[in-house]
């Protein structure tokens, strides 16, 4: 959807700025470890990490205690102000929120939901990136599909269909 894409751009601007730039490139073995760590485990390990209500163990937790979860995550690595995103694109009628954070393991993660301008949710998802911020996979809340999606050298974000 158009509407991620730009949004995921942005995201990863404004992420990509907190991280220092390293002036030599990593070794093989961390090039080898980021890459192949990035498909959808550490963001499904956060929504199944998430507490439901104990009559429903099983049951998928509710959006708003993965936002609430998200946030708190943020929170904490942020100095008590968790960093969120706003992004509006008015020639599809859609604004898009986020929270950003970090996976224990140091794996940046982004909560992302699409809404039309009556503040209808079209789109949810819980998405990791990997350390060059230049592949990003998402695990869409309603459908529970997954998709990547990568960055060329411009900066343009593309869905790729390697699932």
């Amino acid at each position: 959807m158009l509407a991620r894409h730009s949004l995921i751009a942005f995201l990863l601007a404004a992420a990509a700025g907190l991280v220092p730039a390293r002036a030599a490139s990593p070794s093989a073995t961390n090039l080898s470890a980021h890459g192949a760590a990035l498909n959808g485990e550490i963001a499904l390990s956060f929504i199944t990490s998430v507490s439901t209500d104990a009559a429903n163990a099983d049951a998928k937790p509710s959006w708003n205690a993965v936002q609430a979860q998200a946030w708190e995550l943020s929170r904490a690595q942020h100095g008590g102000q968790p960093e969120t995103l706003r992004f509006c694109e008015p020639q599809l009628n859609v604004c898009n929120t986020g929270v950003v954070w970090k996976a224990g393991n140091g794996t940046k993660l982004f909560l992302r939901q699409a809404e039309d301008m009556s503040g209808k949710p079209l789109e949810r998802e819980v998405c990791e990136i990997n350390a060059f911020s230049d592949v990003c996979v998402c695990i869409d809340w309603d459908t529970s599909k997954i998709s990547r999606d990568m960055k060329d050298r411009k900066g343009h974000w593309y869905k790729v269909a390697d699932q």
